[in-house]
C-alpha cells in the first residue's frame, strides 16, 4: 500500500553471530520440536529450536504450535534461534498491537489493511489466537460494500491516512491467514470466512486474470508487483475448487508481468502496466521506481520457490539477490539503499536517501534462500536479528511499523515458521 507511505530506512548495527550453517530444520507436524538443531536437507546445523512450552503465546490445542522449523522443500535456512524470532514477535506486538488493531505510530497511529494482514499472518504462524481473532474482528468491522476491508482507517491525528476502497495485498494476506487458521485451530468459522474472502477478492480485485490494486482501481495498467503472491493462489486454487482455474490463470499472469518487469537486476517498479513498464499511479517521483512497495516482491516470489519449487520464480530471485549481493560485503548490508531506479541508480530526493531497513533486508534474505545465495541469506538474518532484538534500537528508526512487520515475517520465513499448512 503506497498511497500513504511515510517511512524511512536505516540499517542497524550487526551483532556478533556465527554465519555458518545452511541446513533446514526438521519438518514440523505436531510441533514437538527438539531443543537444539536437527537434520535437514544439508545435514546437521547449529539451529536452536526450543520446545513449544517455552513460548507463552502458544494457544492450547493448536495443530502447529510455535516453533515448527518446517522444512521448505526447495530452500535451506540460516543458523537461527527460535528465541530470536519469538523476541522479534514480542517486540513487534508490544509496539504495534494497540487498541485491538495494528497501528502505525509514524502515521498518526492510524491503521491500514496491510497491517491487519501482517498481524493475522504473524498471529496464525506464531500461534497467537487471541491477537488473530481480535484483528479479524476489526477487519470485518471495516468492510466496504464488497466484503473487503477499507484500506485506510484514519486516527484523526496529524499525518494519518485518508481514502476509500480496498487494497488487494491486505485482503489476500488476510485470506491466506484465515485459510491457515482453519488448519491451525479447531472450531470457529475460519475456513468459511477464508472462502468468502477469497471469492470476494476474485470478484472485485481481479479483472480477467489481472490482479488489480484494489476494488476501486478498475485499471489493468496500474498494477503493483509486490501484491503478486503466487504461493497464495496455489493454496486458493486447491481450496476454492470451483474457481481453481481462475486462480491458476491469475498466478500465470502475475509471472508473465513479473518477467517483463524484472530486468537485469530484478529492480521491478512499485507500479507497472501489463507490459511490466513503470507507471505513475499517484506519485511520479516514486511509483515507476523500486521502493517501499516493490521491496516486498522478493519475499512473495521467493516463498513460491521455497514452498512449491516454482521454476518461474528463479529468474527473478536470482536477479534481485544478485543485485543485493553486489551492494553488500561479507559482513554487512550497509551498501543497500532504500530505493533505486530500475537500472540501479538512485533517484535523488525521492528514494535511496537512506540505508535499507528491514522491509528491504528481510525480503532480500528470503530471495537469497530461493536463489541459493547462502552468504546473503546469512547476513540478512544477522541484520534482522540486530534490528528486531537490539535493545534501544527497537524504539528507533529501524523499528517503524513497516520495517518491523517485514522483519518479523522474514524471520519467520527464514526459520520454517511461514509455510502452507494446507499441504
Amino acid at each position: 500500500m503506497s498511497r500513504d507511505r511515510a517511512v524511512t530506512g536505516f540499517v542497524g548495527l550487526l551483532v556478533g553471530l556465527s554465519l555458518g550453517g545452511c541446513a533446514a530444520a526438521p519438518s514440523g507436524s505436531s510441533g514437538a520440536a527438539g531443543t537444539s538443531g536437527g537434520t535437514g536437507a544439508a545435514g546437521t546445523s547449529g539451529i536452536i529450536m526450543k520446545d513449544p512450552s517455552s513460548y507463552p503465546q502458544n494457544t492450547a490445542g493448536a495443530a502447529f504450535p510455535y516453533p515448527q522449523g518446517h522444512a521448505l522443500p526447495s530452500c535451506t535456512f540460516p543458523t537461527y534461534s527460535t528465541d530470536i524470532v519469538a523476541t522479534a514477535y514480542t517486540n513487534w506486538k508490544t509496539k504495534f498491537f494497540v487498541g485491538g488493531t495494528i497501528i502505525r505510530p509514524e502515521n498518526g497511529n492510524d491503521t491500514v489493511s496491510e497491517g491487519i494482514g501482517y498481524g493475522m499472518l504473524i498471529g496464525v504462524f506464531m500461534n497467537d489466537k487471541p491477537m488473530f481473532d481480535t484483528l479479524w474482528a476489526f477487519a470485518k468491522s471495516k468492510f466496504d460494500s464488497k466484503g473487503l476491508m477499507t484500506w485506510c482507517v484514519p486516527s484523526g491525528m496529524t499525518n494519518s491516512c485518508s481514502g476509500s476502497g480496498s487494497a488487494t495485498d491486505g485482503d489476500e494476506d488476510m485470506a491466506y491467514a484465515l485459510l491457515m487458521a482453519g488448519r491451525q485451530w479447531s472450531g470457529g468459522t475460519y475456513s468459511a470466512d477464508a472462502m468468502t474472502l477469497i471469492k470476494n477478492i476474485l470478484s472485485h480485485e481481479v479483472s480477467g486474470n489481472i490482479l488489480e490494486g484494489g476494488d476501486g482501481f478498475n485499471n489493468a495498467n496500474e498494477l503493483d508487483p509486490s501484491y503478486f503472491a503466487p504461493s497464495y493462489y496455489r493454496a486458493f486454487a486447491t481450496f476454492d475448487t470451483a474457481d481453481s482455474a481462475a486462480w491458476m490463470s491469475v498466478l500465470s499472469e502475475c509471472y508473465t508481468i513479473l518477467a517483463a518487469a524484472t530486468g537485469a537486476d530484478g529492480l521491478v517498479p512499485n507500479w507497472v502496466n501489463t507490459s511490466g513498464a513503470g507507471v505513475t499511479v499517484s506519485n511520479s517521483a516514486i511509483d515507476p521506481y523500486f521502493g517501499y512497495d516493490a521491496c516486498r516482491t522478493p519475499f512473495r516470489i521467493g516463498m513460491d520457490y521455497c514452498i512449491n519449487g516454482e521454476a518461474k520464480a528463479q529468474p527473478y530471485v536470482q536477479a534481485i539477490a544478485g543485485f543485493y549481493t553486489s551492494k553488500s560485503t561479507a559482513t554487512s548490508l550497509a551498501g543497500i539503499s532504500d530505493g533505486y531506479t530500475t537500472t540501479g541508480g538512485n533517484p535523488a530526493g525521492t528514494l535511496g536517501d537512506y540505508g535499507a531497513g528491514m522491509a528491504f533486508t528481510g525480503p532480500a534474505g528470503v530471495a537469497a534462500m530461493a536463489a541459493g545465495l547462502d552468504p546473503l541469506r546469512d547476513i540478512s538474518y544477522a541484520t534482522l536479528r540486530a534490528d528486531t532484538t537490539g535493545g534501544a534500537m527497537a524504539i528507533n528508526g529501524t523499528f517503524t511499523y513497516f520495517h518491523a512487520s517485514w522483519g518479523v515475517l522474514s524471520l519467520m520465513a527464514m526459520s520454517g515458521n511461514f509455510w502452507d499448512m494446507t499441504q
